[in-house]
């Protein structure tokens, strides 16, 4: 039996191999829950895609995973889980064969176009290790990365050193050629990016500086041209993560320019544009976004924040009554539009919503700043 979303507020990280976030955002809606694309106090399960699992023991993941990892060590109730053991909550058996889903050698040779002798060898380096002669969905991303960094002129036994030393430096990384991107600096040495860092595999940390140019010609991309607007968006999406707001921006237009009806599309650059200062830009695509999905609550609100710092505080009122006309447990929502009240005076429909607030999100920080708004005023 399913497990129930209802009024769940789910975030996803990461690329997801067996669905789009497209695909995953409506699997949500349909069971009562809400796609949010950030994280934030509110935030119920953040989910990680199968294709890059950042298992990294340091904490040098992706923000958002950054960000639910400090938020649970605040008391936070966020369930962080797979792309396997969401497909298992929303009762997506085919999907999950997917991901389980193991290949012979023979095929594995068709579906990645390499000779079977070729494959004994990857194999006799312990550069893939299948089980009982079968290979699952990680063994072929590593061997889909593996062929790559052949034809980059890095030999087997300089791939089989270098994860070798890396097994001691990141030992939770237990299959790297699927979990990271790799940058190839000359034929015998490689780098792990971690997105702000890039480790060598003796350990040594070196700060990535130049990540654009790195994306242009070294990071090993498993993309292609002719992508679809979807396959934009989870580019945009992973360079957001990223911090490389210049690929992002990017990633999304072209995704909008191939699928004009895209309301997430439209919010992420929004929030993208506001992150690099263009907050009157971003105000209009988050109209669009909700001009095409009007229940999107995430773009009523981020829309309100914007018209609050402005202080067009009705208008912020106004987005932030519709987005709680479209979840009406969004909490951050209830705390902004106790705000807005308070500045216009109205102090008893503030209070309306700071009690909302504090029944949310009881045991918080913003809690406590809202049970102190609630407070009658002296004298």
């Amino acid at each position: 039996m399913p497990y129930s979303l209802k009024h769940a507020r789910i975030t996803f990280t990461g690329k997801l191999a067996s669905l789009t976030r497209k695909e995953a955002y409506q699997i949500v809606r349909d069971a009562g829950g809400e796609p949010t694309l950030g994280v934030s106090r509110q935030t119920s399960i953040l989910v990680v895609g199968m294709e890059g699992w950042p298992l990294l023991p340091d904490g040098m993941v992706s923000r958002k995973l950054r960000r639910a990892e400090e938020l649970m060590q605040q008391g936070h109730p966020i369930q962080i889980i797979s792309e396997s053991t969401f497909l298992e909550l929303v009762g997506r058996k085919e999907r999950q064969s997917f991901l389980r889903k193991t290949y012979p050698a023979e095929e594995v040779c068709k579906l990645l176009k390499i000779s079977g002798e070729t494959l004994r060898r990857w194999e006799q380096f312990s550069l893939v290790r299948p089980r009982e002669g079968l290979y699952d969905f990680q063994d072929l991303v590593s061997l889909r990365t593996l062929g790559e960094l052949v034809n980059r002129g890095i030999s087997p036994a300089n791939i089989a050193k270098s994860l070798q030393a890396l097994a001691s430096v990141l030992p939770g990384t237990d299959r790297p050629l699927a979990q990271l991107k790799i940058v190839v600096e000359n034929p015998k040495a490689l780098l792990f990016n971690l997105g702000e860092s890039l480790i060598a595999p003796n350990g040594q940390l070196m700060i990535n500086f130049d990540t654009k140019s790195k994306s242009e010609g070294k990071v090993i991309s498993l993309g292609s041209k002719n992508l679809t607007e979807t396959e934009w968006f989870e580019y945009g999406q992973a360079y957001e993560d990223d911090e490389s707001y210049t690929e992002a921006e990017d990633a999304y237009r072209k995704a909008i320019a191939r699928s004009p009806h895209f309301p997430e599309a439209y919010f992420n650059l929004g929030n993208v544009l506001r992150m690099t200062g263009r907050a009157e830009a971003a105000q209009e695509l988050y109209r669009m976004a909700i001009a095409q999905d009007p229940a999107m609550a995430c773009a009523w609100y981020n829309l309100a924040d914007i018209q609050q710092q402005r202080g067009q505080l009705k208008e912020a009122v106004a987005s932030l009554q519709s987005a709680l006309g479209a979840c009406a447990t969004y909490a951050d929502a209830h705390f902004n539009l106790a705000l807005c009240y308070e500045q216009l005076g109205q102090k008893p429909e503030a209070d309306k919503h700071w009690s909302a607030y504090v029944k949310l999100d009881p045991f918080s920080e913003w809690a406590k700043v809202a049970k102190r708004h609630l407070l009658p005023e002296s004298g």
